[in-house]
């Protein structure tokens, strides 16, 4: 088995969604919780949450969302709209 999972994060205008897939694309966590407009603490806590639950893996990271422009400036991660990665979720599957 890998060590490296896959993590997305959707930073909407009222919640934050994250979700882990294994090696095999198969989810293996998933959190959601509303951020009351505290979108920076509310992602940073699902963030440590995830790290402390998978302390021993690598991860990749994807970023959408409304309010994940923000987040992706201040994490420095690649953030992608929200429309164009289900466009190419659909192209791929």
């Amino acid at each position: 088995m890998s060590n490296l999972l896959h993590v997305g994060l959707d930073v909407g205008s009222t919640t934050v969604k994250i979700v882990v897939m294994n090696d095999k694309l198969e989810t293996i966590y998933n959190d959601y919780q509303r951020h009351f407009s505290d979108t920076k603490n509310t992602v940073c806590n699902c963030l440590e949450e995830l790290v402390n639950k998978f302390e021993n893996y690598d991860m990749t990271i994807a970023l959408t969302g409304s309010g994940a422009l923000s987040v992706s400036e201040f994490l420095g991660l690649p953030f992608i709209q929200e429309v164009v990665a289900c466009k190419r979720t659909v192209e791929k599957y």
